[in-house]
Parts: C-alpha cells; structure tokens; sequence
C-alpha cells in the first residue's frame, strides 16, 4: 500500500472508507442549523404555497416543501442515530395556512430569491466544513437543487419585469495601474469614481435591507408581542438608515439602484406565523446581513465604504443582541450544541 501511495497511480475509490466515523463538531454545528433553518422555511414555503395566485410561483413553492422537509429529517435522523438531542425547531403550530396572503405574489418571488442566494451560500459553507461522506452528499444535493430553484425563479422574474438587477454602468475604456494611495482615500480629500465590483455591492446590500425592511413592515403589521412590535419597527427604522447611506453614496456619482416596493404587503394584520418565528426570521436575516458587509468590506478599497459597512455590522450586531434578549425573556431561544462542561461536571462528582 505505502508502494502504491507513493507511485502516485492509486484510485482514491480503492482506498478504505471510514464508514463509521463519528461527526465532528462542525458537522453537529451545520446540521444543528440545517435543521432549524429548514423547519422554519417549511413554515413560510407553505404559507406562501397557499396564498400565491401565480400558477408558476406556487408550483415552486409547492416543489420546495417536500424538499425542505427531507432536508429537516435527514437532519432528525441523523442526530437520533448519533444519539444527539433533536432540537425543536418550528412546527405546524408556528404557521397558521388559514389567514390571507400577507405579502403579494411579486414580493413572495422577490423574497423567496434572496432567500435561496443566501441558502447557497450557507450550504456551501456548511459543504466545506463536512467530512463525512454522507454529510457531503446531503449537501451537495442541497446545493444542485438550491441551483436549480434559483433559475425558475430568476426566470420568472425577469420574465415578468420583476427581478432588481444591479445598475448598468459606464465603465473607463482604459485599463490602468495604481501608483497613488489616494485611490484608497474617501474619508477626506478627492475620491475616485467608484469600482464596478463597489457599486455591485452597493446594490446588493441596499436590495437585502430593502427586502429586509418590507419583511420587517409585514411583520410588525400581524405581531402579537407589542414589544416584538416594537422590535420591528427599530429594525425597520435600521434597514431606512442604511438603504439611505448605501444609496446616497450610488447617488453621488449618479448611479441609481433598482429596489423592491414597500407597496407589495397587503393590508391583512392576521398573523400567518408566530411570534416567535418571525423574530426568529429576523435573527437570520441579522446574521446574514453581517456576514454580507464583511465581504463587501473585503471587495471595497475606498476607506469611506470600508468605514461605512463597518459601522453597518455594528449596528446590525446591537439590533440583533436586542432580538435575542426578546427570545431570552418569552423562552424562545433554543441552545446550540455545545461541548461538555468538564470544570463543572468536576465539581458536580465532588
């Protein structure tokens, strides 16, 4: 075997596999999440299957539940055969599938689009931190179909004039090298016009506020818990002052961005989700976000941009500890998977 390893003409498939390996911590930790992620999706996609009125949009839907679900046992199964506890994630009783529609069948596309750009990226995350084969092809899977989905939906939205693209630009027709540190500036002095990959950002991040915003107003129009009101309306408040900034920067080179309409949330206040789900929702879409600006950071070199989505993370950071408190107080915040206590488990034997 040492002969053939080094030859460098070994299969790799005639290698043994290790077919009983134990998961390892961040295989618990993507798993933890999957299953949390894809019991509340479970919840929305049904909601949405049965109050969209666009045949084409709710026969995706109706295709994302069974998928959603196989993606929430796989997950269970998993866990029990591991002996690791099943978290309880959200169940029938977070979703109520008799109310009215509480947003139009535009913004359900619009929504469910961003939403499977950032399952993409959470997926291959989670891909990339797996080891096990089965893990790795749970997630492959997730991915090739999370693909697939993402075309029928940006097909149908640019078939219908929907879809927010980012602006088209008028590019330099000269391509040159950068000698001066000035070209980083932007706090003070003259700034340079703004990159092509600057301004895409710019749009991507002022898009998923924007989004995040017409949730937020939706969600403040049905929520129960004045306090969860109350937690909803700061954060659309947030979502205002950042949409502000990212757009006045576009602006003051004259590049204007096209975002979604606050005008796609109906007028119903029955809640079609619990309290608990949607504060939840917005602590997802609060992690996201964060994550989204730290890499914008990193595809930005003008020190105002930088500066700017740094203050955003913060921001964003406060509003979400506010969110998890909320869930603290009313018994809504699950625990993630967490390694043994051994200092207290020393003293608990004594």
């Amino acid at each position: 075997m040492d002969q053939q390893l080094t030859s460098g003409t070994t299969n790799i498939q005639e290698l043994p596999a290790e077919h009983n390996a134990r998961l390892t911590g961040g295989e618990v930790a993507c798993l933890w999440t999957t299953f949390q992620q894809y019991s509340l999706m479970s919840c929305v996609f049904s909601h949405f299957e049965r109050t969209v009125q666009d045949q084409a949009a709710r026969d995706i839907f109706a295709d994302l539940l069974p998928q959603t679900n196989s993606r929430v046992k796989f997950a269970a199964d998993t866990f029990q055969k591991e002996g690791i506890p099943i978290p309880m994630g959200f169940t029938q009783q977070d979703v109520n599938l008799s109310v009215p529609a509480l947003y139009s069948d535009i913004f359900s596309l619009n929504f469910l689009w961003n939403l499977m750009q950032l399952s993409l990226t959470l997926n291959v995350l989670s891909l990339s931190m797996a080891a096990r084969p089965d893990i790795r092809d749970f997630y492959a899977r997730v991915i090739k179909y999370i693909v697939e989905v993402n075309t029928r939906i940006t097909d149908l939205m640019l078939a219908k004039g929907v879809l927010p693209r980012s602006p088209s630009l008028s590019m330099a027709l000269e391509i040159e090298r950068i000698h001066k540190p000035s070209f980083l500036a932007g706090i003070v002095g003259e700034k340079r016009p703004l990159l092509v990959a600057e301004v895409a950002h710019l749009h991507l991040n002022a898009l998923r506020n924007e989004v995040g915003k017409a949730v937020l107003l939706g969600f403040r129009q049905v929520a129960r818990n004045p306090e969860v009101r109350d937690y909803f309306q700061k954060g659309i408040q947030l979502a205002d002052t950042i949409v502000g900034e990212l757009q006045q920067v576009a602006g003051d080179e004259h590049v204007y961005m096209n975002l979604v309409r606050d005008e796609d949330i109906t007028a119903s206040t029955e809640a079609p989700f619990s309290d608990r789900l949607m504060i939840y929702m917005v602590t997802l879409l609060n992690s996201i976000g964060i994550g989204m600006k730290g890499v914008s950071m990193g595809v930005s070199m003008r020190r105002d941009l930088i500066a700017m989505y740094a203050k955003h993370m913060v921001q964003i950071g406060d509003y979400a500890t506010d969110g998890l408190h909320i869930m603290m107080a009313n018994d809504w915040l699950e625990e993630p998977p967490q390694i043994l206590d051994r200092e207290k488990l020393a003293v608990y034997k004594h």
